[in-house]
């Protein structure tokens, strides 16, 4: 289930009571769409609601950064492709991953798998051209517990 709709009820939620209904992420989301500068009425909100919330049980990590997807998907700590993490991905999707990898090189929380002469190691993606294998660091552990995400 969506965090951010543990313990709504969207039957209840109209457009006087959204901000005592709803958690404030997604009052602040929808008050654009309301009157004066919206069109939704009670009916449209819930129907909206119900959507959000559809979306966010089906991809239960659409909430997060996409460094923290990259974090949760390695939290195994095992060396593994993008590719191999993400099989279902978009291409700009993955090359977006790509970049936010990088970053969390440069950060400590990865690195790139090299053999013994200081090669990289590479693999066949998704597209049968040869990726980078990345290897999770401990730091990557340390950044999901003290955001709470890893117990």
């Amino acid at each position: 289930m969506s965090y951010r709709f543990y313990g709504v009820s969207i039957d209840e939620v109209d457009l006087d009571n959204f901000h005592d209904k709803l958690p404030a992420s997604l009052a602040l989301q929808i008050e654009m769409f309301l009157p004066p500068e919206g069109s939704f009425d009670s009916a449209c909100l819930r129907r909206y609601l119900t959507i959000l919330k559809r979306y966010e049980d089906e991809d239960e990590n659409s909430h997060m950064t996409l460094a923290n997807r990259l974090r949760v998907a390695f939290r195994d700590m095992q060396p593994a492709t993008i590719c191999g993490k993400f099989p279902t991905a978009e291409l700009p999707l993955k090359r977006r991953l790509r970049c936010v990898a990088e970053y969390l090189i440069r950060s400590g929380e990865f690195s790139k798998l090299r053999d013994e002469n200081g090669k990289l190691i590479k693999q066949k993606g998704a597209l049968g051209k040869m990726v980078v294998t990345y290897k999770p660091e401990l730091k990557l552990v340390e950044s999901l517990r003290k955001q709470g995400i890893l117990k």
